[in-house]
């Protein structure tokens, strides 16, 4: 095995943790964040067929698809929020979501323009603007731009002290 094949796994771990804690910390996850423990997938889709604009319930799934890696499940979910919802936050976030399978799916530029959607309708989102700080770093020509994404999401007062130490992780590994 080579240095590359060991960086690939590195890096999606990295991804993985980023995740993770980000939505776990993140101001929109108290938002989005409904008590369905005991509720199964099929369960929310009933409920969701027969009440298409209950948004949290709708995002809870999706996160639900997400965490799975089932983007195909979680997409028509998010689409839905980012189509009808006038909720700036739950829309924004949906948007942010749909970015990042877009960009695991391999395709950057359509990320880049969801998220640049994202930011533009909350400005203030952490996940959005850690996504686009993410990708960023990873293009030499955008890497200023990202550790600048990045440096000023470090300087927010709505930061936990996780998502500080992460984001400090992430400006660390690409300075190197």
């Amino acid at each position: 095995m080579n240095k590359w094949f060991f960086s690939l796994i590195g890096i999606t771990s990295l991804f993985v943790i980023i995740f993770i804690n980000l939505y776990n910390n993140s101001e929109t996850y108290t938002r989005t964040n409904t008590d369905l423990d005991n509720v199964s997938n099929e369960e929310m889709e009933i409920v969701i067929a027969d009440n298409p604009d209950i948004f949290p319930m709708r995002i809870a799934l999706a996160n639900r698809y997400f965490d799975e890696v089932n983007y195909s499940m979680a997409l028509p979910h998010f689409m839905y929020v980012a189509e009808n919802s006038s909720d700036v936050e739950l829309k924004s976030y949906s948007l942010a979501q749909i970015a990042w399978m877009v960009y695991e799916s391999g395709n950057t530029e359509v990320a880049t323009k969801y998220l640049n959607e994202s930011i533009s309708i909350n400005p203030e989102s952490i996940i959005s603007n850690t996504y686009l700080g993410i990708l960023y770093l990873q293009e030499p020509s955008t890497k200023s731009e990202g550790f600048e994404i990045i440096s000023k999401l470090l300087l927010s007062e709505n930061l936990s002290e996780d998502d500080r130490n992460l984001l400090e992780e992430i400006i660390s590994n690409y300075e190197n």
